[in-house]
């Protein structure tokens, strides 16, 4: 205990929260520290000699912060928690690993979920950040076609004289009329936005908005194959740490990142509890794909429920992955598409008239 209060006092002086670490350098720090152990140290004797090869100047500071408090008497479970850098999941699994004496496996288990875990991430950032900027590079070239090129082009038809088409007539019409409208749009358009955002951020509006995520026609589907591959994986760690399956969903349910789906898992934990199987539990939250609930109700059912959930962890994530992809192939072409269109539309209105008026002159 005296350590443990050590702990807590250095954790308290230290003032300022730690930045949490990403996939990637925690993927990284869980193999060197399974490799420390496996050769047989200790986390007393290990984890010092570990800081030291540690360049990245935060993470130095946090493991030796830690080899203090654990030279102290605290757990090594304890003085992760304390420090404040690392995820929940990985301070539950370094409990387990303790608990069980199996540190060293725990660690090579928890460097191969979050690689994979940072990979995915990796995969949804590609495949949304492409689309995102051709959408916003698609906007400000209609924009500067509507609200510059077609005025100027307006302005070239009426000095030549002649009669304009009513169709182009319309357009020159409308961008004028867009051009007087556009600071009463963006009065309008930017307090809403504000607001959403803020509205976004509340509990409630955090909920609405992450429910929106899993349930819309666009990427509903997507987004519940993330979130199987991602359960699939973490439960699949757990079991092969030793844990009890029930034990490992209610730890793995808080990885989800998403208010709604936690909501979800927390009634399907507490089903769980009360006596239902966990497959009927899955089926009942209407976040997860069919062929999972179908293929645990299959592990459930052969008594091979660890195994199965393994498979499960494979096939999501190589279904999300697959399904990344093809949504970014679909995306793409599609705003290109758009983007050409309606440029076309533009252009022709405005070229043909003026390419009529030109000919009929000369």
């Amino acid at each position: 205990m005296d350590g443990e209060e050590k702990g807590m006092e250095k954790a308290k002086s230290s003032g300022k929260k730690k930045k949490k670490l990403s996939s990637v350098e925690l993927s990284l720090l869980c193999h060197q520290m399974a490799l420390v152990f496996q050769s047989g140290a200790n986390p007393v004797e290990g984890l010092p000699l570990l800081a030291e090869d540690i360049s990245h100047p935060e993470l130095k500071a946090a493991l030796k912060s830690i080899s203090e408090s654990i030279i102290d008497g605290m757990t090594m479970y304890q003085a992760f928690s304390l420090d404040g850098s690392f995820p929940d999941y990985m301070l539950q699994m370094i409990k387990i690993g303790e608990a069980t004496g199996t540190l060293d496996t725990v660690m090579e288990n928890l460097s191969e979920y979050y690689e994979t875990e940072a990979e995915l991430n990796k995969r949804i950032r590609n495949a949304v950040t492409y689309p995102a900027v051709l959408a916003v590079l698609m906007i400000g070239v209609i924009c500067l076609m509507v609200l510059k090129v077609i005025p100027m082009f307006g302005e070239i038809v009426a000095g030549l004289g002649g009669q304009v088409p009513k169709e182009a007539a319309y357009l020159f019409q409308f961008t004028a009329n867009l051009q007087k409208a556009l600071l009463i749009i963006a009065a309008i358009a930017v307090p809403v936005i504000l607001l959403l955002s803020i509205f976004f951020k509340t509990p409630s509006g955090s909920r609405i908005f992450d429910r929106i995520k899993v349930h819309n026609p666009i990427s509903g589907s997507l987004y519940k194959k993330i979130i199987a591959s991602r359960l699939g994986l973490g439960l699949s760690l757990t079991t092969r740490s030793g844990m009890h399956l029930v034990d490992g969903f209610n730890i793995v349910k808080g990885l989800m990142r998403n208010r709604y789906v936690s909501a979800k898992l927390d009634e399907a934990s507490r089903k769980i509890s009360k006596g239902e199987s966990l497959s009927d539990a899955i089926r009942n939250t209407g976040i997860f794909p069919a062929m999972f609930v179908k293929m645990l109700r299959t592990g459930e059912r052969s008594g091979n429920i660890e195994g199965m959930i393994g498979k499960i962890s494979r096939v999501y994530g190589k279904e999300a992955e697959t399904s990344l992809q093809r949504f970014s192939r679909l995306i793409e072409p599609a705003l290109v598409s758009v983007l050409s269109v309606v440029l076309a539309a533009l252009i022709l209105s405005v070229l043909l008239p003026l390419i009529s008026m030109m000919s009929s002159i000369g």
